[in-house]
């Protein structure tokens, strides 16, 4: 599902209005009737509903407006604070500012920067909260009265409903703009804006519901947006298609080099999630130890045995499986193998010569943080997925300059390297060479656990064997990685799951996506 920017979104509402004569008020009128339909869901089960649409000058205002003649004339007792100055109102917005003052809707005007004492007490008496101050067009920190409204709506509400995002979170970027509203909803009108999709605007959003205004669907072609999310219909739709007269080979050969005296472990996680997604076969080219726990956990895992440094990889450890290289549909590097200058030496060997499509992880991206470009050397597809710390390593950024701008970070690292980057985060981001990305908005802190990136790592692997390109394995391999986080912890809570729930819940939740999708066909 696209999700778009403000002047994106401004752009087709322009050519819906001049281009195809939709009357603009009839948009905001169409977004009002939405908007009702979910205060009247919040408002169910209250006697005597009490309700207070607090509204800005702009359009988002003006919304604000529209949804208050509705909600009045369902009978719903509807007041209205107006922040601003009241003589900017204008075009849509003023004509429903008028239809309501005609229709007795009690309007209460704060002027900028004068603060009403009884504002905590009407706030805090009402059953829901409409926020329609700031909308979209946000562009410099909220300040005056709509900060006081801010802080006023999040200590007193009750239930709060933001119209398109909660005012004061950064439309293009997330960023709170000095404060922002807590929502408990945010109902966003057209199309979904990149802001309520990521951290840290995404903690404000509360539970977002998109709606449609009628607006052509065809006019998203017509701003070219590069971001997106997905659902789960649009994820069985991307599942690899598996044939009925098939065998192993047809579904991919994943390669590992994973594991290390010291972490094992790593290297059957990754190995099984693979498998998990439907990955054909699975050959773990490793050490002697870590094979005995690879057999020990998975014995579906094929292993060949590589000679060892101190308990992990050299570049010795490369001569005797460079057939496993050759074969290989895809490889996957770096989970457990340890950090040192026999390690980096067999990350940079290996990058150099494989001609496989390549998953780097974790302390692979130690060593390629020893000198990033040798990523320019690539001879194959490949993602890289690093947390906030790994990025820092590879980029030099900080780590706060890096969550405060992850879209831009990953886009743009992706461009220089030609790779797909894959920052993982609370809302993890993946962007291809070609400017797009997908915001990933599955999983919670559950994940935040060891082992977890490791089986991220092998779902990316297992779509990518099955013949999904790296872009697309890494987008469903997120996904599903944080929905069947999602279902781990509705069962255990998030305290209680460990890497291993993440690969049992996986072959439900890719079920799941496929129904979604048969459905929808």
């Amino acid at each position: 599902m696209k999700v778009v920017s403000s002047r994106q979104m401004r752009r087709i509402e322009k050519i819906a209005i001049e281009e195809l004569g939709i009357p603009s008020i009839l948009l905001m009128e169409n977004a009002a009737i939405r908007l009702a339909e979910h205060c009247m869901r919040a408002l169910a089960g209250h006697k005597n509903p009490k309700m207070m649409i607090i509204s800005g000058p702009g359009s988002n205002g003006g919304d604000g407006f529209a949804l208050a003649r509705l909600m009045h004339i369902k009978g719903v007792d509807t007041g209205v604070i107006f922040v601003g100055d009241m003589g900017s109102v204008k075009d849509d917005a003023a004509t429903y500012l008028e239809i309501i003052r005609k229709l007795g809707v009690p309007i209460e005007p704060i002027p900028l920067n004068d603060n009403l004492l009884d504002v905590p007490y009407t706030i805090e008496t009402c059953d829901l909260i409409v926020d329609a101050m700031l909308g979209t067009g946000l562009d410099r920190n909220v300040e005056g009265s709509f900060e006081y409204m801010v802080e006023m709506i999040n200590n007193y509400a009750k239930h709060v409903i933001s119209i398109d995002i909660p005012s004061g979170v950064h439309s293009d970027t997330g960023q709170i703009m000095g404060c922002a509203v807590r929502a408990n909803e945010t109902v966003t009108l057209g199309y979904p804006k990149i802001g309520l999709f990521v951290h840290p605007g995404a903690a404000y959003a509360g539970e977002i519901r998109m709606e449609d205004i009628s607006l052509p669907a065809m006019l998203i072609n017509e701003v070219n947006s590069e971001a997106e999310i997905l659902t789960d219909q649009e994820a069985g739709q991307l599942m690899p298609k598996r044939g009925q007269r098939s065998n192993k080979s047809n579904f991919g050969r994943v390669v590992v080099f994973a594991g290390s005296n010291e972490m094992p472990g790593a290297a059957a996680l990754a190995s099984s999630a693979a498998l998990a997604v439907g990955g054909g076969l699975v050959c773990a080219c490793v050490i002697p130890y870590v094979a005995t726990v690879v057999h020990y956990t998975q014995r579906e895992i094929v292993t060949r045995i590589v000679s060892e440094k101190n308990g992990m990889y050299s570049r010795k450890s490369l001569e005797t499986i460079m057939d496993e290289i050759e074969r290989a549909s895809v490889i996957i590097v770096g989970p457990g193998i340890g950090r040192n200058p026999s390690v980096t030496e067999f990350v940079h060997e290996l990058i150099s010569v494989s001609t496989a499509p390549l998953v780097l992880d974790a302390d692979a991206l130690y060593a390629v943080a020893e000198n990033v470009n040798v990523l320019k050397t690539l001879k194959a597809p490949c993602v890289i997925t690093p947390h906030p710390g790994e990025m820092s390593r590879l980029t030099g950024l900080t780590i706060p300059d890096i969550l405060e701008n992850t879209i831009n970070v990953t886009t743009e690292f992706s461009k220089e390297f030609n790779v797909v980057t894959l920052l993982k985060d609370a809302r993890t981001i993946v962007a291809n060479p070609d400017n797009y990305f997908y915001i990933n908005t599955t999983g919670n802190n559950a994940l935040s656990k060891a082992g977890t990136g490791d089986v991220l790592t092998g779902m990316i692997a297992g779509f990518a064997a099955q013949g999904s390109d790296l872009f697309t394995a890494s987008i469903l391999g997120a996904f599903i990685h944080g929905k069947a986080g999602d279902m781990a912890s509705a069962g255990k809570s998030p305290y209680g799951v460990m890497a291993t729930d993440v690969i049992d819940n996986t072959p439900y939740i890719i079920n799941e996506c496929c129904k979604a999708q048969e459905r929808l066909i």
